[in-house]
């Protein structure tokens, strides 16, 4: 015994190698896949968060544009009001200070401009500087310009000689960088400190003096603006000035007022709109600009790319991480519990050697043997043992089925414990040559419906339901039904179905009675009841009408279509379609008056010796079982009219044909010398390639060689029976020249007409001879 289980340790030891490397394959291909589709999900999904924040950077852009322009409009709109007000113009007209209305006027227009800019929580302090007076009206009051500029409203960036150049320049509107500001009140008052975005309006152009307005925002305002509006992704956000460079206002505040290098930012600045990104440091930034409708102004947004893929990338390392650490646990495992399984299996081995299917073979792998073997073993049960379920419903359904059965199966399996309320239904189906759909479609899906299936033949099949109330068992049926109903849809021309429900049953032993009862409703429906489902419903059943035809009418329909009468046969059928219906007939009764139907007219074709393929598109002998299978009574109603004209219009055309060729066959015998195509064609009214076409269809022979073959067998008679010359005999024959005549009588009787003549008055001299 111990040497048999060495024996058997060693025989497997190949097993074992083999085992173990392809559990690390399988771990390792299994490892690759999941890293690989982890780095395509990866990928993919950095790439659909870039678009997505490209696309949130797009919308922020337009929606931030178009409320800030709004903003800087509406201000230089309220800027270019004054320049028409009265008091501005008188302060315009003035040259000194001391001249009358000058204190009015600037009182007045001073309130003006806090009414207009100083109330608006967005401005911060609006001036207008006169040249022609050396002043600065402000809306708190005038004021020296140098007193102004150096301690009133002192800009960090901006002294007053800055806005001389910047008017200079010839701009009517500009919006400047943010600058720092202290404001001061009186020599020791308070000091304040505050960033402001300034806004130049040039309007000496309307006043005709060199005067500008000076509108300081609260840059404050601008950034809150734009923080609140943020839609975009993580990150920042500026007001550009495009003119110079510079941070008007930014999300980042430490950047408030530098400058950039747009050749650095990539940024196409001159075009307007641009998307791109920058390598600044070790870190790459996408960015999104966008020109305002002011022209030193852009929209400018930074997003570092780090921020958007980051979280995913960190996703993607743990993950592969995770899952080369799953690889190395589970090849380390599997290989321990490996070596535990081989003593176990050396007694597998020798028990498959014992009924394998094939023998082995000597320096082979004992793995793939066994292997093999149970691939083939499973193969081999699959195919020769029928799932118990149908088995016994085939035995239930040929009453071969006891209690002893029922109470020992329903004791071992679950299926008997479904429920008490039990049905038959029957499926019967037929497909045409052109349809789509076949057998094994409809079997898919009857397995799909997961109730026992057995298939009585090709075009039947029975499904056994069982539950526990007799709503569910209406639900499962009607669920069947409109399963066939799809499965028919858009085929109903080539595919028909009908589903038969038996009444609800209690008792197994009831099962083939419930068969026949199901079948019976198929059987038994009204051709009126239109649909797929049909139950033991008295609005579904037919009466009792017979399908026999009369006598009088089976030889009346026979006589039209023997005679090819086409409206005849027609209208004869339709009143025996019309009567089928009128009576509420079966459809069992129903198909037996079709296949009547259709034996007359396969009988007529039999007679007159029709070709049933090129007719029925089948051989004749075919054509009633296949109407026996159809499901549907307007189907058999159309085949049956398809068959019927059909047969009746090749009738009449034979009919036709055999007397147009009689005709024709009669005029050629009756002057057969000038007899030919064009004189047929004239005489019948045809063309002639159709005579021509028409000779060869009807007799199997051309035109020339019938008429060819006629004039020599009359020139035969001719010079046997007269002395006319062998011209003369062509030319009574239709032959006007006599090498032709003489030429197509060698052809058809290997002889010369002299030859032919001397041949038989030899023959008629030797006769009496021989008799004497």
């Amino acid at each position: 015994m111990q040497l048999l289980k060495s024996i058997t340790r060693k025989a497997t030891a190949s097993m074992k190698k083999k085992t173990l490397v392809n559990i690390f394959l399988r771990f390792f291909v299994l490892t690759m896949l999941l890293m690989v589709s982890s780095a395509t999900i990866a990928v993919y999904s950095n790439y659909r968060m870039i678009n997505d924040a490209k696309e949130s950077n797009r919308n922020y852009l337009r929606a931030v544009s178009s409320t800030l322009d709004g903003l800087f409009n509406k201000l230089k709109d309220k800027g270019y009001s004054v320049a028409s007000d009265s008091d501005f113009l008188n302060l315009v007209a003035m040259t000194d200070k001391s001249q009358k209305n000058y204190s009015s006027s600037s009182y007045e227009l001073s309130n003006k401009l806090s009414d207009l800019y100083i109330s608006d929580d967005v401005v911060d302090d609006a001036f207008i500087y006169f040249q022609n007076i050396h002043t600065i009206l402000a809306g708190s009051g005038s004021y020296n310009p140098t007193f102004y500029f150096n301690l009133h409203y002192r800009y960090k960036d901006y002294p007053q000689a800055f806005w001389n150049n910047a008017l200079a320049s010839g701009s009517d509107s500009a919006i400047f960088s943010a600058t720092d500001v202290m404001t001061q009140s009186g020599d020791s008052g308070e000091k304040r400190y505050k960033s402001i975005v300034p806004l130049l309006l040039n309007i000496e152009s309307l006043a005709h003096a060199r005067n500008y307005m000076i509108i300081n925002i609260d840059e404050q305002k601008i950034y809150q603006l734009i923080d609140e509006m943020n839609i975009t992704k993580k990150g920042e956000i500026y007001l550009v000035d495009t003119h110079h460079n510079r941070f008007i206002s930014t999300t980042d505040r430490k950047m408030l007022g530098e400058r950039f290098d747009a050749k650095t930012l990539r940024l196409n600045v001159t075009e307007g709109k641009t998307e791109s990104t920058a390598k600044i440091g070790s870190e790459r930034y996408m960015l999104s600009f966008q020109h305002s409708t002011w022209n030193n102004l852009g929209f400018l947004i930074v997003t570092p790319e780090h921020m958007l893929t980051g979280p995913t990338n960190n996703f993607l390392y743990w993950t592969i991480g995770v899952i080369v650490l799953f690889m190395l646990i589970g090849t380390f495992f599997s290989a321990i519990f490996t070596r535990g399984i081989y003593s176990p299996l050396a007694d597998i081995v020798i028990q498959m050697k014992r009924f394998a299917l094939s023998p082995f073979e000597h320096g082979g792998s004992e793995y793939e043997y066994i292997k093999e073997n149970m691939t083939s073993l499973q193969q081999f049960h699959q195919e020769s043992m029928p799932s118990l379920l149908q088995i016994l419903l085939y035995r239930a359904l040929n009453q071969q089925i006891d209690h002893a059965d029922i109470d020992r199966l329903q004791q071992k399996y679950d299926f008997f414990r479904g429920g008490d309320r039990l049905a038959v239904v029957v499926v019967r189906v037929s497909f045409s040559a052109r349809s789509e759909r076949s057998p094994a479609d409809l079997k898919r899906l009857l397995a799909g419906f997961n109730k026992p299936v057995l298939d009585i033949s090709e075009h039947e099949s029975v499904l056994f339901f069982q539950e526990h109330h007799a709503e569910d068992v209406h639900a499962s049926v009607r669920r069947l039904g409109d399963l066939s109903a799809a499965f028919i849809e858009g085929e109903k021309d080539s595919v028909h179905l009908a589903v038969g429900m038996s009444p609800i049953f209690h008792q197994l032993e009831q099962t083939s009675q419930a068969y026949k009862e199901a079948c019976a409703v198929l059987d038994w429906r009204s051709v009126n009841k239109a649909g797929i489902l049909f139950t033991d419903a008295d609005e579904s059943r037919g009466s009792r009408a017979s399908a026999y035809i009369a006598a009088d009418k089976k030889e009346m329909l026979y006589k039209y279509m023997d005679h090819g009468n086409v409206e005849g046969s027609a209208h004869l059928l339709e009143q025996l379609l019309e009567e089928a219906h009128a009576q509420d007939m079966p459809f069992k009764s129903f198909k037996q008056l079709a296949s009547d139907l259709l034996y007359l007219a396969v009988e007529i074709v039999y007679v007159r010796g029709i070709d049933g393929q090129s007719l029925f598109g089948m051989p004749a002998d075919e054509v009633i079982p296949y109407i026996g299978t159809f499901q549907d009574p307007r189907i058999m109603e159309s085949l049956c009219r398809d068959i019927y004209r059909a047969l009746s219009v090749h009738i009449q055309n034979q009919l036709q044909s055999s007397k147009a060729i009689h005709g024709m066959l009669d005029y050629i015998a009756q002057h057969l010398p000038e007899a030919n195509l064009t004189t047929i064609a004239d005489r019948f009214n045809m063309n002639a390639n159709y005579v021509s076409q028409y000779f060869k269809k009807q007799l199997g022979v051309t035109f020339t060689d019938y008429i060819n073959g006629l004039r020599i067998d009359k020139a035969k008679e001719l010079l046997i029976g007269s002395a006319l010359t062998v011209n003369d005999v062509g030319k009574q024959v239709g032959f006007n020249n006599a090498n032709a005549f003489i030429r197509m009588f060698k052809k058809l009787e290997a002889v010369t007409p002299n030859e032919y003549r001397k041949g038989s008055q030899a023959q008629h001299q030797q006769g009496p001879a021989e008799r004497g």
